[in-house]
């Protein structure tokens, strides 16, 4: 979208232009889903928060003071509201926190155990990745951070210098980063907001309002 479409798009909607506005919820409706997946791990989360966050960014269009900072402002209103649904369901920011990456206790429910299959998963694609990686790079990444060996003796074993091995990790981790961003494009990618998403956020625009004007009638 060129900025001065953008803007003209948002000031439109300031003036209540719902149409305006749904153009605005389609042209950025994946990139606000995609941010408030990343942080809940949750496509039903993701798809409610993405909603909320449109419906609160309608209602409170008044207080954007410039129509052009409006991305960064979305993106905020959407990481607030996120994070704000992972605190309520009890999710944390890493797995170790959550437990996710430890067996649940015999008397977990089917949450936790959903949470457990997910983290076997995800660790099973991890060797995966690790496990693709070539010979050079594959032996000094298990045995520093697998097998927890210290630089010193993972070079000694394989019979390198200590400057040979960390180059040898920083190429390696710097692959493994690589294959995994690609790895969780992928992931996201595999969920796809409905076709009517910003119909439905258009119609809860427009209860917020009409429940905003009956509020000020009654003053």
């Amino acid at each position: 979208m060129r900025r001065e479409e953008e803007i003209d798009l948002v000031r439109k909607a300031k003036e209540g232009d719902t149409a305006a506005f749904a153009e605005i919820i389609r042209r950025y409706q994946n990139l606000v889903f995609s941010a408030a997946l990343r942080i809940l791990r949750d496509p039903a989360l993701a798809e409610d928060v993405a909603q909320e966050a449109f419906v609160t960014a309608f209602r409170s269009l008044q207080d954007l003071r410039t129509e052009s900072s409006f991305p960064p402002w979305l993106r905020k209103i959407t990481r607030n509201l996120a994070l704000a649904s992972r605190k309520e369901q009890g999710r944390f920011g890493s797995l170790e926190e959550a437990g996710v990456l430890q067996s649940p206790p015999a008397d977990a429910g089917p949450e936790a155990e959903s949470e457990r299959r997910e983290a076997d998963a995800f660790g099973e694609e991890v060797r995966r990745i690790v496990s693709s990686l070539s010979e050079t790079l594959r032996f000094p990444v298990t045995l520093c951070h697998i097998d927890d060996l210290s630089t010193r003796d993972a070079a000694r074993f394989l019979g390198i210098t200590e400057g040979a091995l960390r180059k040898r990790l920083h190429d390696g981790k710097k692959k493994l980063q690589e294959r995994i961003v690609r790895m969780a494009e992928k992931s996201f990618q595999a969920y796809r907001l409905p076709p009517d998403f910003a119909k439905r956020c258009i119609c809860g625009c427009r209860l917020a309002r009409a429940a905003r004007t009956k509020t000020g009638e009654r003053r």
